[in-house]
């Protein structure tokens, strides 16, 4: 597990990896897409997904945001 801060930038390639991901948000406003499908969460919200499908995490509003990053690699 991780704490994240999520700083303003301008938006970045998606990735993939193997594995799978769960972010919380703790403070602020982010973005999470995978593949093609975007969702928008705010503090106590959260999102699981499968890290091997094109994924990319950035914050909005044009603060920075927090958040508890749980990252499994699948091995």
């Amino acid at each position: 597990p991780f704490i994240i801060t999520l700083t303003p930038t301008e938006e970045v390639e998606p990735s993939t990896h193997d594995g799978q991901e769960f972010l919380f948000v703790l403070e602020g406003q982010m973005m999470a897409q995978v593949s093609e499908q975007k969702e928008y969460l705010e503090r106590g919200d959260a999102i699981y997904y499968d890290s091997s499908q094109p994924h990319l995490v950035k914050c909005i509003g044009g603060k920075e945001a927090k958040i508890l990053a749980v990252l499994y690699a699948g091995r």
